[in-house]
């Protein structure tokens, strides 16, 4: 069974349970998810794609205008089964044409259309357990977030600005096909200060924090390095150690069939026991990610369980530190596929025994 065969599987069994009729996926993201990594979007800065799709148990249809229709037919959609509605320009847009189709049906949707139920998060839920093909493909993309960050923080000079070390970032980037959803650069006072560090045009003295987003494939890796200039100064050790201690602790504690809310709660009670607990809720704490950049519908639902083939990214801050790697259940293990020996490691050890390997501030 192809990857597209098993994901329909999956669609059908949500229409199933929600008693729907068909499924429509605007969203790039999902777009992405369906399509094995395929690019629905022309404006890169906004969430919907050009090409819509609508899914039934009997029948596949993509929606588009003429600008777009023959590249998503001869090339995103090629030998998937997809009919095609093609718009002219003058016509009353995408939306109004499924919200004509639609009407008088049961319909999921993953963005807000009129007749239809949206719910974005049933639709990202659909992306686990990841087949074969994308754990491969997400261990390469762990692979070159490792070599991107490791580059970058080599090509790193003392008095840079923070725009220029983006600009070395990009320029890595670029090398190895990755593409650049968030980039966060802070140095110095501005770590203490800022929990999103945009860059500016600061020079960076002492140290560095490094959050970028990348994706590759559709898939995210979102992740957070820290790099000093000199000597790692006391106060950024102290608050660097206690991320990584938590974040040690959330990793050997995520596996399969634990509940989101637990590793929320664990998150907090060692905030508070580091001597952090005022910093809790400065800052979101990380969720699934694959397709999505992050799936950060699982604070709020007291249902959701961590399953076997899902990816995560766990954001763990203070005021001056952060941690945050690409993690995934692989089997009966945390695999984090970010770290493969590029960059400096230091070990963690967990409450309950386990040994975690993190990575260390980098020394220039």
């Amino acid at each position: 069974m192809t990857d597209f065969d098993i994901k329909l599987e999956r669609i059908g069994a949500l229409l199933d349970r929600r008693q729907t009729e068909a499924l429509v996926i605007a969203r790039r993201d999902n777009f992405a998810w369906l399509t094995g990594g395929g690019e629905s979007g022309v404006i890169m800065n906004q969430e919907n794609g050009f090409v819509y799709l609508i899914v039934t148990q009997k029948e596949r249809v993509a929606v588009a205008l003429r600008a777009d229709a023959d590249k998503a037919q001869e090339e995103l959609l090629k030998g998937l089964g997809f009919t095609f509605h093609t718009l002219d320009w003058k016509s009353a847009g995408i939306e109004a044409h499924i919200e004509s189709m639609m009407e008088g049906k049961r319909v999921l949707s993953d963005i807000p259309l009129t007749g239809c139920t949206c719910d974005t998060p049933a639709i990202y839920e659909l992306e686990y357990p990841m087949t074969e093909t994308e754990t491969g493909r997400y261990r390469e993309l762990g692979r070159l977030t490792d070599m991107i960050m490791a580059r970058t923080a080599k090509r790193m000079r003392q008095g840079m600005t923070e725009n220029e070390i983006k600009t070395e970032m990009l320029h890595v980037c670029a090398d190895y096909g990755v593409e650049v959803d968030v980039l966060l650069v802070g140095s110095d006072e501005r770590i203490e200060k800022y929990r999103h560090c945009t860059p500016t045009d600061k020079k960076a003295t002492r140290t560095v924090l490094l959050s970028p987003v990348l994706r590759k494939y559709g898939l995210h890796s979102n992740i957070a390095r820290m790099v000093c200039f000199g000597s790692v100064p006391e106060a950024v050790r102290e608050k660097y150690d206690a991320v990584c201690r938590i974040q040690a602790e959330i990793i050997a504690a995520s596996r399969e069939n634990v509940a989101f809310k637990d590793i929320f709660r664990l998150q907090e009670a060692w905030y508070r026991e580091l001597g952090y607990g005022q910093e809790w809720l400065k800052h979101g704490h990380g969720a699934p990610v694959g397709y999505m950049l992050s799936d950060a519908s699982v604070l709020h639902d007291e249902n959701r369980c961590m399953t076997s083939s899902q990816a995560y990214e766990w954001y763990v801050t203070v005021s001056g530190a952060k941690s945050a790697e690409l993690v995934m259940n692989t089997g009966s293990r945390q695999e984090i596929l970010s770290m493969t020996g590029e960059w400096p490691e230091k070990a963690y050890c967990a409450e309950g025994g386990d040994v975690i390997k993190l990575p260390d501030i980098w020394v220039r």
